[in-house]
């Protein structure tokens, strides 16, 4: 591929950058320990330069992510485009992927906060109804903060 192709692809501005990492709906955490990768997809939001997630405290990504905190993080937003000729058929997209530092949030107020950016992503509207309170139930419930330091996007070509 030659670098003005590649130029092309590139997502320059980081407004839209982050705008892929806001409307996407699924995202997927990279993680390696003992030399092995581990990719495993999950419901995340995003917001000033940090992705939180939730999960289970035990478990293959928090034991990879206690080993090795550096992560990468991939979303993508596609679009098929079909076409009656099998090899025109096509997909439009928009794709970032993030590496950072992932850290388990065990602040009380940190934590809460993190969840409802959860909440409102996927239950706008719904995010107040999530109190100290109530987070406060789940003992055995992770809260996850990537801390980005590099991302990249890509388009297809216009």
């Amino acid at each position: 591929m030659t670098g003005l192709r590649r130029a092309e692809k590139e997502i320059r501005d980081r407004g839209e950058v982050e705008a892929v990492l806001t409307e996407a709906e699924v995202g997927r955490l990279g993680t390696c320990a003992d030399g092995e990768p581990y990719v495993v997809p999950l419901s995340f939001a995003y917001s000033d330069g940090r992705i939180v997630f939730h999960g289970a405290r035990e478990g293959k990504k928090m034991t990879n992510i206690a080993g090795n905190p550096r992560v990468c993080f991939e979303v993508d937003i596609a679009e098929a485009m079909p076409s009656e000729d099998p090899c025109g058929y096509s997909f439009r997209y928009r794709s970032v992927i993030a590496n950072g530092e992932a850290e388990v949030i065990e602040d009380h107020e940190r934590r809460v906060e993190a969840l409802r950016l959860l909440v409102e992503k996927y239950a706008p509207g719904k995010g107040e109804a999530l109190t100290e309170e109530r987070v406060g139930r789940f003992k055995n419930l992770a809260v996850v903060e990537i801390t980005i330091d590099e991302m990249v996007g890509k388009r297809s070509p216009a």
